[in-house]
């Protein structure tokens, strides 16, 4: 007689889908899309109706376009909550969803370490660390450093593998612990709106996640992800939509 060891999960909760955000990161989308987009079942990328280069990157890719300008929704100069909530319209399952930023690459064991060694609660909303990788010589070397050890290696170690230290996470003084915007994973089951009223990058993302209460927000263990810049950045370059970075083959100098 068989050993029963248990049913596997339905089909459908090993499904996951994403929506990023990208005006004018066109090339560093370029970038993580060749590595992201085969961890997941849909890929959402939403931008403005002008931003042909994100347009050409997403179909280059097969992603599911969304063009909009809810940017502007209000008066403001990037209101990126709006948007995002036009990405979650193109949902097409009930099973895992992320919010995850142009610039992030993920590892290549995401989707395998994710399902098949992480409890994920469905009542959580998740977030992770990442590591600033600066510029493409930065990028050749953690190239070659996963290609001779991946993160998940030697049975039980995670390691982050690049050289440079994990950013900061987002402790607030009030909720504690909050997922914040360039990595945020939860169960359709608990699917909330993204609030759009403050009009920037800088507190939607919080505002998010501060939705769900300070027990249920957790960072993963199990993965580091990587942020691709060109230069050092700093807090906030971002926030109004105005790209500050130069393109990411434009710097050749070593960080």
């Amino acid at each position: 007689m068989s050993t029963v060891y248990g049913n596997p999960p339905p089909p459908i909760e090993i499904k996951i889908e994403v929506v990023i955000v990208c005006v004018g990161f066109d090339d560093v989308l370029d970038i993580t899309l060749t590595y992201n987009h085969g961890h997941f079942d849909t890929v959402i990328v939403v931008t403005t109706h002008a931003d042909t280069k994100t347009h050409a990157v997403a179909n280059k890719h097969g992603a599911v376009l969304v063009q909009t300008d809810l940017f502007g929704k209000n008066g403001r100069r990037f209101n990126k909550g709006a948007a995002i909530n036009a990405g979650f319209a193109r949902f097409q399952y009930q099973g895992w969803r992320m919010v995850l930023d142009a610039d992030i690459m993920l590892p290549d064991s995401f989707r395998r370490i994710l399902f098949n060694h992480t409890h994920l609660d469905p009542n959580c909303i998740y977030g992770a660390d990442r590591i600033d990788v600066i510029g493409r010589y930065d990028l050749a070397d953690l190239r070659a450093a996963l290609a001779q050890e991946p993160q998940a290696a030697w049975n039980a170690f995670v390691r982050p593998v690049h050289f440079r230290p994990v950013g900061p996470r987002y402790l607030d003084k009030l909720h504690g612990y909050v997922p914040i915007g360039f990595f945020q994973l939860w169960h359709a089951s608990v699917q909330k709106e993204y609030p759009w009223s403050l009009g920037t990058a800088a507190h939607d993302d919080v505002a998010f996640a501060i939705q769900w209460p300070e027990n249920s927000r957790r960072l993963l263990p199990s993965m580091f992800c990587y942020h691709l810049c060109t230069v050092p950045p700093t807090l906030g370059e971002n926030w109004e939509g105005d790209r500050r970075q130069p393109r990411f083959f434009a710097a050749d100098k070593r960080g």
